[in-house]
């Protein structure tokens, strides 16, 4: 698997992630922050299927990966604005339910760090966004 393949199946994973933090989809973390209420899950588990389904044809589809980089752009600037308001509730968060104390203290960072992935792979295939290949 070359590492761009294996970057796009870790953000799928990661997305992926979301079921076990939400409990199933239970409300748990749309009670701290409406965006992940279990719609906004089952949004981020279809992004991470969006993710998977290109892991292949990447260089076939830069502009997917940019919006892929606008959609991670989004979540991290939400959970850095989210940060700024409410880290110092954080440790009563830790001491009440780990779990989702645990998710909102990483979940943006995750989130920056793809959407560099995904603006990158967009940048390095962009000669394919007049829609031929190479």
């Amino acid at each position: 698997m070359n590492p761009t393949t294996l970057g796009f199946s870790l953000a799928a994973l990661y997305n992926l992630s979301i079921v076990i933090f939400s409990r199933g989809f239970s409300d748990v973390l749309g009670e701290v922050d409406p965006l992940f209420g279990s719609g906004g899950c089952v949004g981020i588990l279809l992004w991470g299927m969006a993710y998977y389904a290109l892991r292949n044809r990447y260089e076939q589809a830069p502009a997917l990966s940019l919006v892929f980089c606008l959609e991670k752009l989004f979540y991290a600037a939400h959970w850095v604005l989210w940060m700024s308001a409410h880290s110092g509730e954080l440790s009563s968060m830790y001491d009440a339910d780990a779990m989702t104390a645990l998710f909102f203290t990483i979940y943006g960072a995750g989130d920056a760090l793809f959407m560099i992935f995904f603006g990158w792979v967009a940048w390095r295939h962009r000669e394919a966004l007049g829609g031929t290949a190479p």
